[in-house]
């Protein structure tokens, strides 16, 4: 049943999103008299369709995009007699550029209220790095009390190996995001190595025997701004469960933060996630162009997986928030100046613009179809990727 409510509210979230991506083209259109022939949502075989006035409405099988189809941009009229002044290269230049910006804008719109839907409508929730030690564990044994705080920077810089019970490897730590608000020390901790094919090895217990020595960073606070520092070295050790051996509970979870946003404090928040997720992703596909952040890139079954996940753990708000930064990331992606996206019309409007002069339709009708073809390629690969990806963590 919980895959099914999933499966159905990542089709709903991401149908939304694709659906207000194209009313910001097909309002702006109809607001300067251009003839739309097709509003679509989706691709592939129909599912739904219908006319109204001048305008076929489609719902296909394929919630993975959609579009406008409008005179002027690879629609043929044939038997029909419209005017040239309600195509788009009838309109003034402006115009245009308000057309196909128009779906970035409701994007941008469509994340903010999402944000706040996400900080008003539900209780706010942060994994703070406040420990919570419970009595005789491992972390209590250590010296560790309940109200210091886990300097997580300090333990993810730190650069020397990790002493275990294999030294025939150089084991080192990794921090992992927690995935729910009651993670443990435990699930957020990894120690592993890097092989030869730059794959990620995390160390697994094999007998009791088995040890890692950790020396966490451990800030007292005396006040507000003040605090002294510690290292805590804790010995981690193997213990035996059903199917093998796995490692000990340390006995440290952390502090939950909650709070109740007032509608004025929702608008507020919901600023500060929206200028920060704008940030975050433009830098995001920044750095991708320069070669970064190529493991953050995902697909369609990675969105999937990820939201799912999410809804399980984190709860409804936590899944709004998350469709809030994807709407963010549908827009800043269709401004890139890539041929078939919002930002390469964008970018020849510009150009025509400068020059006073309209380039081909026949070259930007050739340009977008390849552009077309590359993006719908990209998007297999990334398919099969992510696929891959899951089979390899259930095999």
């Amino acid at each position: 049943m919980n895959d099914i409510i999933s499966t159905l509210l990542f089709v709903l979230s991401l149908g939304l999103l694709v659906f207000i991506h194209e009313l910001g083209h097909f309002v702006a259109a109809k607001a300067f008299g251009v003839y739309v022939r097709e509003f679509s949502l989706g691709f592939g075989p129909k599912l739904i369709s219908f006319k109204r006035g001048e305008t076929t409405y489609s719902i296909k099988a394929f919630p993975l995009g959609g579009y406008v189809a409008m005179y002027g941009e690879e629609v043929s009229l044939e038997g029909i007699d419209i005017p040239r002044s309600r195509s788009l290269l009838g309109i003034s230049k402006p115009k245009r550029a308000v057309i196909m910006s128009a779906g970035v804008i409701l994007n941008f719109i469509l994340a903010f209220i999402l944000f706040f839907l996400s900080n008003w409508g539900f209780t706010q929730q942060q994994l703070t790095n406040q420990l919570v030690i419970e009595t005789g564990s491992l972390g209590s044994q250590a010296g560790m009390q309940t109200g210091e705080v886990l300097d997580f920077n300090a333990l993810a810089e730190q650069t020397e190996p990790l002493v275990t019970s294999d030294p025939s490897r150089t084991y080192r730590l990794r921090i992992q995001d927690p995935e729910s608000y009651d993670a443990t020390l435990n699930e957020i901790l990894d120690v592993g190595y890097v092989d030869l094919a730059n794959t990620w090895v995390r160390f697994v217990p094999t007998s009791l025997d088995d040890f890692i020595d950790l020396s966490l960073p451990i800030r007292t606070y005396t006040s507000s701004t003040e605090f002294t520092t510690r290292s805590v070295d804790v010995r981690w050790s193997a213990i035996a469960i059903e199917d093998g051996f796995d490692w000990a509970p340390l006995g440290i979870s952390f502090y939950i933060y909650t709070v109740d946003y007032t509608f004025v404090e929702a608008i507020d928040a919901s600023w500060r996630d929206w200028t920060r997720g704008v940030s975050l992703i433009f830098n995001t596909v920044i750095g991708f162009f320069a070669g970064e952040n190529l493991d953050q890139v995902g697909g369609i079954v990675a969105i999937f997986t990820t939201s799912s996940s999410v809804l399980e753990n984190l709860g409804l708000g936590t899944y709004i928030f998350l469709w809030g930064l994807i709407s963010v990331n549908l827009a800043i992606f269709n401004l890139l100046p890539f041929p078939g996206l919002d930002g390469w019309h964008l970018l020849v409007i510009t150009i025509e613009g400068i020059m006073r002069r309209e380039i081909p339709s026949t070259l930007k009708n050739v340009l977008s179809l390849i552009g077309f073809f590359i993006l719908m390629s990209l998007m297999i690969l990334l398919i099969f990727r992510d696929i891959g990806i899951l089979l390899a963590l259930w095999l």
